[in-house]
């Protein structure tokens, strides 16, 4: 008989457009997804903006120094007296009230980004206040291919109000941390709060060391020589004392940490003394069971 010759090699079946085509459909949902979503978090941002901003910027008082020459001078001498008991390592305090710290805003460059921004008004013995001019992005700078399918209106969004806050010196920086903010409209909602809640007063500062490690400011470095800051008798009191440490967050901050650890490690050893006295306790109540089987 003739031999047969041997079959062909099967080949592979052939691929279905239909896969491919699921993963592209899929892709796309996906991004249609996130692109939803980034747009209804845009729109929501931007009509949040109108409850409690306005499109007129009102900017806080800065202090005109021409109609306060003497004031000036008065804390201009003040303020070098006080830098020279610390020079010469004496205890010392300066005291400034709310009309002095404007003047320093209005004086020093240090604070020229907050003039227009912040005004000091009272002190009490818990807290400062005043007024807030903060403005916020303006939805203006979106592009027109945004805010037309959203319908997000043009505007520029001014947080006018006024301001409650509690300072705080550490670690060589001076904090205005904010407790509450009033906006002369509507209500700050929480999420914009906590992101301006926080204002770096010595920022330029700290931006002048990082921009010149090797120098820097003479200022800085006198804060960094600050005892305490205290509100008393309506101003706002900073103290050098030689014999004092300076506040600082990272030694609070690394002590509550190793306390912590202390307490863990106590904690710990606690547990595992507890642990061997209960089996002594158990394996004794187990013994005596075996013993009073054993006499019955």
């Amino acid at each position: 008989m003739p031999i047969s010759a041997p079959a062909p090699a099967s080949q592979d079946a052939p691929r279905s457009p239909f896969a491919g085509c699921l993963i592209l459909i899929v892709m796309a949902v996906v991004v249609l997804v996130l692109i939803a979503s980034a747009g209804y978090s845009v729109k929501k941002q931007t009509d949040a903006y109108k409850t409690f901003t306005e499109e007129e910027p009102k900017p806080a008082p800065v202090a005109d120094l021409t109609h306060h020459e003497t004031e000036l001078n008065s804390l201009m001498n003040r303020i070098r007296h006080f830098d020279h008991e610390i020079k010469n390592e004496r205890p010392a305090g300066l005291s400034l009230s709310p009309q002095d710290i404007n003047f320093a805003f209005a004086h020093f460059d240090v604070f020229k980004n907050f003039r227009g921004q912040l005004s000091f008004q009272t002190i009490t013995d818990t807290d400062v206040s005043g007024i807030i001019h903060y403005p916020f992005r303006s939805t203006s700078e979106l592009p027109e291919f945004v805010r037309g399918p959203l319908n997000i209106e043009a505007r520029d969004n001014n947080l006018n109000g006024t301001f409650t806050a509690t300072p705080l010196l550490t670690d060589g920086k001076l904090i205005l941390n904010m407790t509450e903010i009033n906006s002369s409209i509507g209500e700050v909602p929480e999420e914009w709060f906590s992101g301006i809640s926080r204002f770096l007063i010595s920022g330029e500062l700290e931006q002048k060391l990082k921009d010149d490690p090797k120098n820097p400011p003479a200022l800085l470095a006198k804060l960094k020589k600050l005892t305490s800051l205290t509100l008393k008798d309506g101003n706002l009191v900073l103290d050098y004392s030689p014999d004092a440490t300076p506040p600082s967050v990272k030694e609070e901050s690394n002590a509550m940490a190793t306390k912590a650890k202390q307490l863990a490690a106590l904690g710990a050893v606690i547990f595992i003394l507890t642990m061997i006295l209960l089996f002594i306790v158990l394996s004794r109540r187990q013994k005596a069971k075996r013993e009073a089987a054993g006499l019955s």
